[in-house]
């Protein structure tokens, strides 16, 4: 049986290897329709990747941390057997590499049996290790390229379209944000948030155009609306520049 990770593993392989390729446009297709528009697998691709940075966790919450992240990605991977069965034929087709860069995550998601607890026990211990290590800034080269797993983060289309528009000086400002760890996310997100809404009442009670009104309206409570992810954050950042 293929894990996730397996699946995973075979996506970034698959990827890297046709990066510069003619067939990377159809491979993207797919990966588009059967990962990132797929709200529960776009969030297990996402706790993956989660769960294999170093983000500087405190020892306080690093174990609940993990434990609602796994429980999480059990439900999810639960509900999602038949889609994950089309993913898997899909990565199969494009590689038949039998790597798995997430063999730690794996063993505790899928081994629920007591016989294995000593096993589950030592995934948890290395997974721990690297969420309390201090991540390590990241230098940008001049020509970025996001990797399709920072790219999940998000997981939206329209960010993906937008990267491809954007120029070197935006896309170095997507990487910033990406690179945000759950509490710099958390507190960019709520500042930025505030100053959208603030911004956006000062408009409508300037206003005398009802339509106008209207509109602000539905701006704001699609802010208000807006979830904590590096996607929405993106969203509201550009709607502050404009305000």
């Amino acid at each position: 049986m293929s894990t996730f990770g397996n699946i995973k593993t075979k996506i970034e392989n698959a990827s890297s290897e046709l990066a510069k390729k003619p067939e990377f446009k159809k491979f993207m297709y797919g990966f588009q329709k059967l990962v990132l528009e797929n709200k529960d697998i776009s969030e297990i691709y996402f706790i993956y990747d989660d769960l294999s940075e170093n983000k500087g966790l405190s020892n306080d919450i690093v174990d609940d941390y993990i434990n609602e992240s796994i429980e999480y990605s059990q439900v999810l991977l639960e509900t999602q057997s038949e889609n994950l069965e089309f993913l898997m034929e899909w990565v199969d087709s494009w590689t038949k590499t039998n790597e798995n860069n997430y063999k730690e995550i794996d063993n505790i998601i899928y081994n629920n049996s007591i016989k294995n607890l000593e096993s589950v026990l030592e995934s948890k211990r290395k997974i721990k290790n690297t969420l309390i290590s201090e991540s390590k800034n990241k230098v940008v080269s001049e020509n970025i390229n996001l990797p399709i797993s920072s790219m999940v983060k998000v997981a939206n289309t329209n960010l993906k379209k937008k990267f491809d528009g954007l120029n070197e000086s935006d896309k170095k400002e997507l990487n910033d944000i990406l690179s945000l760890n759950g509490e710099q996310l958390k507190e960019e997100f709520e500042k930025t948030k505030k100053i959208v809404l603030d911004n956006l009442k000062v408009s409508i009670n300037e206003s005398t155009d009802k339509e106008l009104k209207g509109a602000i309206d539905k701006t704001m409570n699609k802010v208000m609306e807006a979830k904590c992810n590096h996607y929405d954050y993106y969203k509201l950042k550009k709607l502050s520049l404009g305000l």
